[in-house]
């Protein structure tokens, strides 16, 4: 791979040679393209390790997707490839499954919930300095409500951002996410329980000006059914936070890339 610096930059293919603009790192790219031959490869018997890993890793993908999807109302409030942070999340999940479908090991959420918390949506712009401040998440009895109190927050000394900012404010998303199991019939993984990713949901607080008058934040997001009712399944629950710089007609104007956001909580059965 390298950086084409030539006079002339366009998409496409030249040979062996793939050209293409990365957006995050905002570089046209050249970089050679491998040759495999498909066929060889699948009916190899020597590969047949390297087939499970290749499934695996497909498995893995799917499920990082439908994570991504059930996201997708801070989508913009996470990094472009924060992909690859939620895939990793999955390898260690999977890792732990000694189990397996025809020696493919599933990824069962439940095995270790707690990764989900280490999953870095936004890589440039950590979620930890964005928001500092004691929050609470509650889940209802009924299992359907998630309720979000940040008592006594400040803007201007609770809210960070790498530049002075105008106004803050929230967004609340409770979703589930469902484990991916290899099913030897189709020979495909599948999630346990599909479309989750279809049912998320968000809330949105209000602007909150920068300035240092105590405030007790109070937001909740429902789901439409009772979550944690079918096995194979966790409720998870996501916090953003949105900053703008600047205001137009005292209306907070928002700009790319200008927030952050984190996986805070989830149950299981």
């Amino acid at each position: 791979m390298a950086i084409n610096n030539g006079p002339f930059n366009f998409t496409g293919s030249f040979g062996n040679i793939r050209f293409y603009y990365d957006p995050v790192l905002k570089l046209n790219i050249a970089s050679g393209k491998a040759i495999h031959n498909r066929d060889a490869f699948w009916k190899n018997p020597n590969k047949a390790r390297c087939w499970d890993l290749v499934r695996e890793f497909g498995g893995r993908s799917k499920w990082a997707s439908l994570v991504k999807k059930s996201l997708s109302d801070i989508g913009h409030l996470m990094h472009q490839r924060c992909f690859n942070q939620i895939q990793a999340s999955g390898y260690l999940i999977q890792q732990q499954d000694e189990i397996g479908i025809n020696n493919l090991r599933s990824i069962v959420v439940n095995n270790d919930p707690g990764l989900l918390l280490e999953i870095n949506l936004n890589e440039c712009n950590p979620f930890s300095r964005a928001l500092r401040g004691n929050y609470k998440v509650n889940l209802s009895p009924d299992k359907k409500t998630i309720t979000l109190t940040i008592p006594g927050f400040i803007p201007s000394k609770h809210a960070h951002w790498k530049t002075n900012f105008y106004a803050v404010r929230f967004y609340l998303v409770v979703f589930q996410i469902s484990d991916m199991v290899w099913n030897p019939v189709t020979e495909k993984y599948e999630p346990v329980v599909s479309d989750l990713e279809l049912f998320s949901q968000c809330t949105v607080s209000e602007w909150m000006f920068r300035n240092g008058i105590p405030v007790d934040v109070i937001l909740q997001a429902s789901l439409e059914q009772a979550a944690l009712t079918l096995p194979g399944t966790t409720l998870a629950v996501a916090l953003g936070v949105e900053f703008s710089i600047s205001a137009f007609r005292g209306q907070p104007n928002v700009k790319p890339d200008s927030g952050s956001a984190a996986i805070i909580a989830y149950y299981t059965i």
